[in-house]
């Protein structure tokens, strides 16, 4: 089975206005699926962010949230996903 996963960044400020991108393509979010084996090793998928040029922003004091969503693909009959499957956090500069 795969679970789906959705990563948003500075996910409370418009889409064109989030201070903090991926560095792969310069994106406020991203999608992805994880494959879960039974018995295998936790599967880590490392993605590096980064600030945007002050300059390029007006609001510097504000937290940063972040989310991950966890979700089975439609059609997964059978399979329930137990615990969280949204977190959420705020980081501040």
């Amino acid at each position: 089975p795969e679970l789906e996963t959705e990563l948003q960044l500075d996910r409370l400020k418009p889409r064109l206005s989030r201070r903090v991108l991926l560095l792969q393509d310069h994106q406020p979010s991203w999608k992805g699926s994880l494959s879960l084996t039974p018995g295998a090793p936790p599967h880590c998928q490392n993605l590096t962010g980064y600030l945007r040029d002050e300059a390029e922003f007006k609001d510097k004091l504000s937290p940063v949230a972040l989310s991950l969503r966890l979700a089975l693909p439609e059609g997964s009959a059978g399979l329930v996903l137990y615990g969280d499957t949204l977190v959420q956090a705020q980081v501040r500069g």
